[in-house]
This record gives structure tokens, C-alpha cells and sequence, in this order.
């Protein structure tokens, strides 16, 4: 009836001072605040104002939690409609007592539902104790230490990545070559439109060979942290628009040889790949020397670590 502009006289069933509409019934009514601050407080969240900053906020937190926090705030939204219903047709007052208990009774009914693991931690064992849930099983979480290794004395590393805004989305590849003591001879980042993922990782490897030949160097060592990708160039089932510029990267050269790095020891090409998704259009920038804005490279000597 509105937005044939029609003129509503009605006010909120709860508050009697606002105007009644579906945002303000759910989210914004003082009386719905109380239920939405009651269950935010139980997580320790901020009222939210859509359901978009429920899911914003609920994946901040370990999966248990964020399976718990959705499935409430589904249940929320559904008893302060049903309370509004009753407030219209059958003059009923607001009784929050009553909406917490619902919420809470069918949060527990849905335990069947759950399945999400969680990380045994004090605020875990909280929340599942305000909803009169089950303990669930422990997500373990391992951490690997893995190093950087720079190449041989006659090889060139390149370390490629791939970045992209969306798949499909805004596109960027980097590029870092570095040599046996570890002084970076190039760096490239560029963007490559609108396209997937994958086509950025393909991309990365073809502009790093193709780079390394037009300057002279015949042994490459590609340094990628994407298996699925390495084992396409390695058994040569790449995508049609890349089999012939490949195939002439392979004539070219000496020897090539691909090694799998985790992101941890190619942050470098990762953050040049991400820079280039945010320029125009094929535009690339092109740097002999190691850029003033990356910080930190990966050293040799040093440690890292990876969580599983």
C-alpha cells in the first residue's frame, strides 16, 4: 500500500510511537532491541541492524558459535513477527519473558542441526551452556613450521600468485624474481580485467616464463602456492588459450621445474598480486629493484608457520 502512496496511519504494535513498517518491527523498535541486546549480550555482539550484520559478525567466531548465532537470530526474527501478530489481531501486550523462552526452547530443538565443530574454550562452553546444549567435538588445530629456500646458483626463482575481487571478479597477478642470494631482479604486478581465479594463476606462470627467456635466463624454477594449478602446467593439460605460449616457453628454456609453496613463504607475490586487482583496466607496473612499499621479504633463515 505504500508504494502505491497510500497513507498508513498505523503505529508500531509495540512502541505506539513509530511509524509500523518491517525494518522497524524486526531491528529498530525499542522494544525489539531488548530481545536482539538480551541475545547479544549472551555473545558479547552489538545490536545488529540487519540480518547482514548478523552473518558479519557471527563469522568472526569459531564455527559452533556462528552456527548457534544464526540459527537465534533466524528464531528472533520469527518470534518478534509472531509477537506482532498476536500485539494486531488478538491485542496481546509485548511479553519479552515470553519471546526469551521460545528463543531459547527452539535454539535447543534445532541441536539435531548442528553439526559444526567448536574450540573448547571458556566462551564456548558459555554459550552452549545459556542455550542447554551438548558439548560438540574439538576442532584441532595444528601448526607447521615450513621455510623459504632460495635457488640454485645457475636458477632464477620466480614466485607467481594470483589475486582477484569476486570469482569471477577484478583480476591481478605478481610477479617476483629473485636470484641465488636473494636480491630481487624484478618485480610485476598487473591487472587482467574480469575473469576467475584460475585464469589469474595461469596467467601469473605465463608472464613470469615469458619474462625469464626475453631476458636470457634457461632454468626456471616456478614457486606457486596453488597444487591444482601446478599440476596442470606439469602434465600440460592447460586451458586452450595457454598451450601454445606455453609449449614455446618450453622449447625455449633449458629446464623448468615448478615447487609448491605454502602462502606463509609467498606473502611477497601474494600482496603485489593483490595491488594489481586494484589497477585499471591491463595496466602493469614493472619494478628492478625491490619495491619501496613491501616491507618485508621472505628470508632463508628465518621460520614460519602454518595453521591447520
Amino acid at each position: 500500500m505504500k508504494t502505491r502512496n497510500f497513507q498508513l496511519a498505523s503505529r508500531c504494535c509495540f512502541c505506539k510511537k513509530e511509524e509500523e513498517s518491517l525494518d522497524h518491527i524486526l531491528w529498530k523498535c525499542n522494544y525489539s532491541e531488548l530481545i536482539w541486546k538480551w541475545l547479544g549480550d549472551m555473545f558479547s555482539f552489538k545490536n545488529p541492524q540487519s540480518f547482514e550484520e548478523v552473518f558479519n559478525a557471527a563469522k568472526q567466531k569459531n564455527p559452533a558459535v556462528s552456527e548457534i548465532r544464526r540459527i537465534s537470530a533466524f528464531i528472533t526474527l520469527k518470534e518478534l513477527w509472531f509477537q506482532r501478530n498476536k500485539c494486531v489481531h488478538e491485542d496481546e501486550a509485548f511479553k519479552d519473558h515470553i519471546i526469551k523462552s521460545k528463543i531459547l526452547h527452539f535454539t535447543a530443538k534445532c541441536e539435531v542441526r548442528m553439526k559444526k565443530p567448536m574450540w573448547n574454550s571458556i566462551y564456548d562452553l558459555q554459550i552452549l551452556k545459556c542455550f542447554g546444549l551438548k558439548c560438540r567435538r574439538i576442532k584441532s588445530c595444528l601448526v607447521h613450521e615450513i621455510c623459504f629456500k632460495l635457488p640454485q646458483q645457475n636458477q632464477l626463482l620466480l614466485c607467481c600468485d594470483g589475486a582477484s575481487k569476486g570469482n569471477p571478479g577484478l583480476l591481478g597477478y605478481g610477479v617476483i624474481a629473485r636470484n641465488a642470494q636473494g636480491k630481487v631482479v624484478i618485480a610485476i604486478e598487473g591487472c587482467l580485467g574480469i575473469a576467475t581465479s584460475y585464469f589469474a594463476e595461469i596467467m601469473a606462470i605465463l608472464f613470469a616464463g615469458e619474462w625469464e627467456i626475453q631476458n636470457g635466463f634457461r632454468c626456471l624454477l616456478f614457486s606457486f602456492d596453488s597444487r591444482a594449478t601446478i599440476i596442470d602446467f606439469q602434465s600440460k593439460r592447460v586451458p586452450w588459450f595457454a598451450i601454445s605460449r606455453w609449449e614455446k616457453i618450453c622449447k625455449t628454456v633449458s629446464s623448468w621445474e615448478f615447487i609448491h609453496n605454502y602462502r606463509e613463504v609467498n606473502f611477497y607475490a601474494n600482496d603485489l598480486a593483490k595491488r594489481g586487482a586494484r589497477l585499471q583496466g591491463r595496466e602493469k607496473q614493472i619494478y628492478t629493484s625491490k619495491p619501496p612499499f613491501l616491507i618485508e621479504i621472505e628470508n632463508e633463515n628465518k621460520k614460519y608457520y602454518r595453521r591447520n
